[in-house]
Protein backbone atom coordinates (compact mmCIF):
# COMPACT_ATOMS: atom_id res chain seq x y z
CA UNK A 1 0.00 0.00 0.00
CA UNK A 2 1.52 3.52 -1.01
CA UNK A 3 1.99 6.05 2.07
CA UNK A 4 1.91 8.96 0.21
CA UNK A 5 -0.35 11.86 2.29
CA UNK A 6 -0.69 15.34 2.83
CA UNK A 7 -1.07 17.04 6.03
CA UNK A 8 -2.31 20.66 5.78
CA UNK A 9 -2.26 22.93 8.53
CA UNK A 10 -5.13 26.30 8.63
CA UNK A 11 -4.62 29.06 10.71
CA UNK A 12 -7.73 31.34 10.49
CA UNK A 13 -7.75 34.70 11.87
CA UNK A 14 -11.13 37.44 12.34
CA UNK A 15 -13.48 34.29 13.11
CA UNK A 16 -16.52 35.70 14.90
CA UNK A 17 -16.21 34.67 19.13
CA UNK A 18 -19.72 33.12 18.47
CA UNK A 19 -18.66 30.75 16.82
CA UNK A 20 -15.40 29.63 17.95
CA UNK A 21 -17.41 28.89 21.19
CA UNK A 22 -20.37 26.78 19.33
CA UNK A 23 -19.57 23.56 19.26
CA UNK A 24 -22.68 22.03 18.21
CA UNK A 25 -22.28 24.17 14.72
CA UNK A 26 -18.47 23.49 14.92
CA UNK A 27 -19.28 19.36 14.80
CA UNK A 28 -22.00 20.07 11.91
CA UNK A 29 -20.09 22.48 10.11
CA UNK A 30 -16.62 19.59 9.76
CA UNK A 31 -18.93 16.74 9.80
CA UNK A 32 -20.73 18.06 6.66
CA UNK A 33 -16.89 19.01 5.19
CA UNK A 34 -15.64 15.71 5.41
CA UNK A 35 -18.95 14.13 4.05
CA UNK A 36 -19.00 16.30 0.69
CA UNK A 37 -15.69 15.64 0.17
CA UNK A 38 -16.36 11.73 0.63
CA UNK A 39 -13.97 10.97 3.61
CA UNK A 40 -15.11 8.32 5.95
CA UNK A 41 -15.79 9.66 9.47
CA UNK A 42 -14.80 6.75 11.45
CA UNK A 43 -15.33 8.45 14.95
CA UNK A 44 -14.79 12.18 16.72
CA UNK A 45 -14.21 13.75 19.75
CA UNK A 46 -14.73 17.19 20.85
CA UNK A 47 -14.69 19.11 24.16
CA UNK A 48 -16.24 22.54 24.93
CA UNK A 49 -14.05 24.20 27.63
CA UNK A 50 -15.84 25.85 29.84
CA UNK A 51 -13.26 28.65 31.39
CA UNK A 52 -10.25 30.68 29.52
CA UNK A 53 -12.18 31.49 26.39
CA UNK A 54 -14.42 28.63 26.31
CA UNK A 55 -13.00 27.41 23.36
CA UNK A 56 -13.67 24.13 21.18
CA UNK A 57 -11.23 21.31 20.26
CA UNK A 58 -12.53 18.30 18.00
CA UNK A 59 -10.84 15.67 16.34
CA UNK A 60 -12.43 13.63 13.68
CA UNK A 61 -10.79 10.00 12.87
CA UNK A 62 -10.85 9.05 9.28
CA UNK A 63 -10.08 5.70 7.54
CA UNK A 64 -8.09 8.21 5.36
CA UNK A 65 -6.34 9.45 8.46
CA UNK A 66 -8.07 12.53 10.94
CA UNK A 67 -9.23 16.24 11.15
CA UNK A 68 -8.44 18.27 14.14
CA UNK A 69 -9.31 21.59 15.44
CA UNK A 70 -8.73 23.80 18.24
CA UNK A 71 -10.29 27.19 18.98
CA UNK A 72 -9.22 30.39 20.49
CA UNK A 73 -12.38 32.67 20.82
CA UNK A 74 -10.86 35.37 22.48
CA UNK A 75 -8.97 35.85 20.09
CA UNK A 76 -10.69 34.90 16.92
CA UNK A 77 -8.75 31.97 16.13
CA UNK A 78 -9.08 28.57 14.92
CA UNK A 79 -6.64 26.15 14.18
CA UNK A 80 -7.20 23.12 11.84
CA UNK A 81 -4.73 19.94 11.29
CA UNK A 82 -5.81 17.88 8.80
CA UNK A 83 -3.91 14.93 7.29
CA UNK A 84 -4.91 12.68 4.31
CA UNK A 85 -3.71 9.45 2.78
CA UNK A 86 -3.43 9.28 -1.19
CA UNK A 87 -4.39 12.01 -2.96
CA UNK A 88 -7.70 12.67 -1.32
CA UNK A 89 -7.68 16.65 -0.05
CA UNK A 90 -10.61 18.69 1.96
CA UNK A 91 -11.15 21.95 0.16
CA UNK A 92 -11.86 24.18 3.15
CA UNK A 93 -11.51 28.00 2.07
CA UNK A 94 -14.80 28.45 0.52
CA UNK A 95 -16.42 26.73 3.11
CA UNK A 96 -14.87 28.89 6.01
CA UNK A 97 -15.42 32.07 4.53
CA UNK A 98 -19.42 31.10 4.68
CA UNK A 99 -18.83 29.37 7.37
CA UNK A 100 -16.97 32.04 9.74
CA UNK A 101 -17.09 35.06 8.03
CA UNK A 102 -15.68 36.67 4.55
CA UNK A 103 -13.52 38.86 6.93
CA UNK A 104 -11.13 35.88 7.88
CA UNK A 105 -8.13 35.66 6.78
CA UNK A 106 -6.49 32.10 6.38
CA UNK A 107 -3.14 30.71 5.94
CA UNK A 108 -2.59 27.57 4.50
CA UNK A 109 0.74 25.30 4.49
CA UNK A 110 0.75 21.99 2.85
CA UNK A 111 3.52 19.13 4.01
CA UNK A 112 3.57 16.32 1.47
CA UNK A 113 4.06 12.90 3.50
CA UNK A 114 5.37 9.59 3.11
CA UNK A 115 8.37 7.13 2.84
CA UNK A 116 9.07 8.25 -0.52
CA UNK A 117 8.99 11.80 -0.40
CA UNK A 118 12.55 11.75 0.74
CA UNK A 119 15.59 10.20 -0.38
CA UNK A 120 16.70 8.42 2.76
CA UNK A 121 19.11 5.98 1.20
CA UNK A 122 17.71 2.91 3.09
Amino acid sequence: MDDFGSHTILDIVGANASQLKNSHALHRFFFEVLERSNFNVIDYLMHKFAMEGEGVTGLYLLSESHLAYHTYPENGYISIDIYTCGAKKIWLNEEIQNFFGRGVCITTRTLVRGSKVFNTGV
